[in-house]
């Protein structure tokens, strides 16, 4: 682990309990991880930056599970539902055709842009050499 509950519990936050805090913030990592790949290994040096970053997408991974759980499993899958005149309706955040998965790294990145971005590990290099700065997402999202 990246970062410690400890350091999530004393300078971030305190919203995923202990025992829930080391399965999201390994997926944390695992999203981030892919976010900059392209720039090299964004977990080789310890950096508070990337701490915090982690801290961020944690407790949005840590959001999505616990919607999941609330709602069966089916958070960002079900608009509606009817059974006898009971109906359902959960909202969803995501576009239609779009999987849970892809809703929750658009949700990561955008909690991990504010402490990533200054530090370039979300620039990309696109062909032709152009290196430039995502700004409205990282495009294969």
């Amino acid at each position: 682990m990246y970062v410690s509950y400890e350091f999530y519990s004393q300078t971030y936050g305190t919203t995923i309990p202990e025992a829930d805090f080391p399965k999201a913030e390994a997926k944390a990592e695992a999203v981030i991880g892919y976010l900059t790949y392209i720039n090299g290994d964004i977990f080789a040096k310890e950096d508070n930056r990337v701490k915090l970053a982690v801290c961020a997408a944690a407790e949005v991974v840590h959001y999505y599970n616990t919607q999941a759980s609330a709602n069966g499993n089916q958070a960002a899958g079900v608009k509606s539902e009817s059974n006898d005149g009971y109906s359902v309706t959960y909202i969803t955040e995501g576009q239609d055709g779009q999987t849970a998965e892809e809703l929750l790294r658009k949700k990561i990145y955008e909690a991990v842009r504010v402490y990533l971005l200054p530090t370039g590990w979300l620039s990309r290099v696109l062909k032709g050499g152009c290196r430039h700065v995502c700004t409205e997402g990282d495009h294969s999202l």
